[in-house]
C-alpha cells in the first residue's frame, strides 16, 4: 500500500506560446504572449510565486524556437546572444531566489539538444516533457500532423538526453489522442527501458485529452472517467511499486479518490493561483486531496520539483542540495 502522497505547489510562467509544432488538440499557439518577457517582468513574477507560498516555478514556451526569427529577436534585444542563455538567465535568478525563499524551476518547453542540458543543468532542477504517445501514425493524424518533434523516435531522443545529462524528468502520455490500450502499453515499455538506462524518469504522468475549441480536435470527446483511472492503474501495475505515477488533481478534482486507487502516488502541480477556467480553489483542492488520502491512510505531502527518489546530490545540481533544510523550513509557514 503506498504510504505517501505528494503534490507540489506551483507558479506557472509562460515565457512565450510560440511553438513550431500544431498539435491537433493544443491551443496554446492560438492564443497569448509571443514575446518573451524581459528580465524585470521575470521578477515580478518570481517575488509573487515567493509571496503566494508556490516551491516551484515552472517555466513553460512553445516546442522549437531556438531559432525563431522573432524569438532571436526579442532576446538579442534584451542582451542575450541566444534563446538558451536567456532561459538560463532566469534559471539562475530562481536559483538566487532560492537562497532567499524557497523557490526551484520546473523546465516545461519541450526538446532539448544534450549540449542545451549541460549548459543549463547548474541551474535547473528538472524538466517536464510527455512522450505523449508511442504510435506514429499519429505524425499523419490531426493529433500530430504539422508536429515533427512529436515524433516518438524524437522523443526518445529527448528523453535519453535527458538521462545522459542526469536531469531528472516527468514524462508520460497523453490519453484520448487517438491511441489505445496497446499503444499505451508500449509507451509505458519506451519509458521503463529508458529509465533503467539512466534511472532519470522520477515520476510517470498520466494526462487525459481535454477538447479546446477552436483546434482540429475541438469537437473530439475525452475519454471517460472509468478508461482515464483504468490507465492509470495499468501504469501501476507495468512500473510496480517503486515508481511515482503522476496526474494533475487540479484537472480531476473530482477523481481524486479512484485515482489514488487506481495508484496515483503525486497529485502533479497545485497552482498557487486559481485557474479561470478551474471549478475548485487551490485551497479548496488542498483540503479535498488532503481529506481523500488521510482516509486512504496516506500522508500527504509537499514536495519540490524534484520527487523524493532524486532528491539527493547526485540528481540535484550545484548547491542545491545544502538548501533543501531551508527551504523545507520555509514551506513549513505555508502548510
Amino acid at each position: 500500500m503506498l504510504r505517501q502522497v505528494t503534490h507540489c505547489p506551483s507558479y506557472s510562467l509562460v515565457l512565450t506560446r510560440r511553438c513550431a509544432n500544431r498539435c491537433g488538440y493544443c491551443g496554446f499557439p492560438i492564443s497569448g504572449p509571443d514575446s518573451p518577457p524581459p528580465l524585470r517582468v521575470v521578477r515580478c513574477h518570481l517575488r509573487q510565486a515567493a509571496q503566494l507560498g508556490a516551491t516551484q516555478v515552472e517555466l513553460i514556451a512553445g516546442e522549437g524556437i531556438a531559432n525563431d526569427s522573432a524569438i532571436v529577436e526579442t532576446v538579442c534585444h534584451y542582451g542575450f546572444d541566444s534563446y538558451q542563455s536567456y532561459l538560463t538567465e532566469i534559471l539562475q535568478m530562481i536559483e538566487a531566489t532560492d537562497r532567499r525563499s524557497h523557490l526551484f524551476s520546473l523546465l516545461n518547453i519541450g526538446p532539448l539538444s544534450l549540449a542545451e542540458l549541460r549548459m543549463m543543468r547548474p541551474y535547473m532542477c528538472a524538466m517536464r516533457m510527455m512522450l505523449e504517445s508511442a504510435d506514429p501514425s499519429l505524425q499523419f493524424r490531426d493529433a500530430h500532423i504539422g508536429s515533427p518533434s512529436k515524433a516518438p523516435v524524437r522523443r526518445l531522443e529527448a528523453i535519453l538526453a535527458c538521462g545522459r545529462a542526469g536531469v531528472p524528468l516527468t514524462t508520460g502520455i497523453i490519453v484520448g489522442i487517438g491511441d489505445g490500450r496497446e499503444s499505451r502499453l508500449k509507451a509505458f515499455d519506451i519509458i521503463a527501458r529508458a529509465h533503467q538506462r539512466y534511472g532519470h524518469i522520477q515520476a510517470v504522468r498520466v494526462q487525459m485529452f481535454h477538447p479546446i475549441a477552436g483546434t482540429p480536435m475541438g469537437n473530439r470527446p475525452a475519454v471517460g472517467d472509468d478508461e482515464f483511472v483504468e490507465t492509470v492503474a495499468l501504469a501501476r501495475r507495468h512500473f510496480g511499486p517503486t515508481m511515482a505515477i503522476q496526474v494533475s488533481a487540479d484537472e480531476h478534482p473530482h477523481l481524486i479518490g479512484p485515482l489514488l486507487d487506481a495508484g496515483v502516488s503525486d497529485l502533479g502541480d497545485i497552482p498557487v493561483r486559481r485557474k479561470s477556467d478551474r471549478k475548485v480553489s487551490p485551497d479548496s483542492l488542498v483540503a479535498l486531496a488532503e481529506a481523500e488520502a488521510r482516509r486512504r491512510g496516506l500522508r500527504f505531502a509537499r514536495r519540490f520539483p524534484v520527487l523524493p527518489t532524486h532528491c539527493d546530490a547526485r540528481w540535484y545540481p550545484g548547491g542545491f542540495p545544502t538548501r533543501i533544510p531551508l527551504a523545507r523550513t520555509l514551506m513549513a509557514k505555508h502548510v
